[in-house]
């Protein structure tokens, strides 16, 4: 066996044909250091810098065994609905995956911040058509739109609100010229106060209700 010492210390790497002995600063290949399965496996790496990077990202690699490892947070302004089912499915497809329990929060983080860019691009969106083709009507029409939506909800109990495609509704431009064409069909009067839909529990007006529906201003 073969030594070289270096700083007091010896490194010896095995004997047999183009055996080597390194340590940083002292040989050109760094891997004549290292165990030889270790070299082939870094066969990639261009430098110990970068198998120094490597090693310590593989050491602070934790990735989640169980779905039971991963804790989702939403955001407390949060108005959606979560799906038990599927936070389940992400959670195991982050476990069969390797992500880590950090790494899956970030993931989770990152598609709530695309949703809410694309709701509230949708949201500009039409109300730049609505704005063009109402004009100085806009906020009129608008109101109408709401209230025919607005007794249409009560009168099924909610649930036209409560529902994705309801939320979609209150801010699509064909479904809110929908509600505006129905508001024209009735009056004022019967939308205001539900006697449309003999609708009596009217604890508050709609505006209240669905405040920030049929967004524009």
């Amino acid at each position: 066996m073969n030594e070289n010492p270096v700083g007091g210390e010896v490194l010896a790497q095995g004997s047999g044909e183009g055996a080597a002995f390194s340590a940083p600063g002292v040989s050109d290949d760094w891997r004549a250091a290292l165990p030889e399965d270790w070299a082939d496996r870094l066969g990639g790496v261009e430098s110990r810098e970068e198998a120094m990077a490597a090693l310590e990202r593989g050491l602070a690699y934790r990735p989640a065994a169980s779905p039971e490892d991963i804790s989702l947070t939403f955001p407390e302004n949060f108005t959606g609905r979560v799906d038990e089912g599927v936070q389940k499915g992400f959670c195991e497809l982050c476990v069969r995956e390797g992500i880590t329990p950090s790494q899956a929060q970030a993931l989770l983080d990152w598609q709530l911040g695309a949703d809410r860019q694309m709701s509230e691009k949708l949201v500009e969106d039409g109300t730049r058509v609505l704005k063009k083709e109402w004009g100085s009507r806009f906020s009129e029409n608008r109101s109408t739109a709401l209230r025919a939506f607005s007794a249409l909800d009560r009168r099924m109990g909610g649930a036209l609100s409560a529902s994705s495609a309801g939320r979609g509704m209150a801010n699509d431009p064909a479904f809110v010229r929908a509600f505006y064409e129905v508001g024209r069909m009735i009056s004022e009067d019967r939308l205001s106060t539900g006697a449309l839909f003999g609708a009596a529990d009217l604890r508050e007006s709609a505006e209240e209700t669905y405040n920030g529906m049929f967004r524009g201003e």
